[in-house]
């Protein structure tokens, strides 16, 4: 019984090594652009996405990267203060009841820069996008 418990055991941790494993050349493009990034942890974000999740300088951030190698995206968590006043004011305006509980900047290859909202609206939890000037995504 111990024996196919210990088999069970290491067949779980070769299947998590297996889900974690990813192509060397986002290995390489991550080193590159995050050279000093502590704590990286991977996670495929979907079939042709893997992301990590880090620290750099004390902040969490998380990058994504194609199967090739290429930068999608970078988010940086900041404090809710540090939201655009304009996205502030957008998301007070069209959840006037809610709470921002949390903060993201996201960069995009293509150069362009979002912000997420984690906002509660009557007691449920909903992440909220908008670009700089207060539009929402979608």
């Amino acid at each position: 019984m111990r024996k196919i418990f210990v088999l069970q055991v290491l067949l779980t941790v070769g299947l998590v090594q297996a889900q974690i494993k990813m192509p060397h050349v986002i290995s390489i493009a991550f080193t590159k652009q995050f050279d000093d990034a502590t704590n990286v942890k991977w996670g495929k974000e979907n079939a042709k996405e893997y992301e990590a999740d880090f620290y750099l300088k004390g902040v969490k951030m998380s990058a994504n990267y194609d199967l090739q190698g290429n930068w999608k995206e970078t988010e940086t968590e900041i404090a809710v203060k540090y939201l655009p006043e304009a996205v502030l004011s957008a998301i007070k305006t069209k959840y006037p009841s809610s709470t921002i509980s949390g903060a993201g900047k996201v960069e995009k290859a293509a150069h362009e820069i979002m912000y997420e909202a984690d906002v509660k609206i009557n007691g449920k939890k909903k992440e909220v996008e908008s670009f700089p000037d207060g539009k929402f995504v979608k």
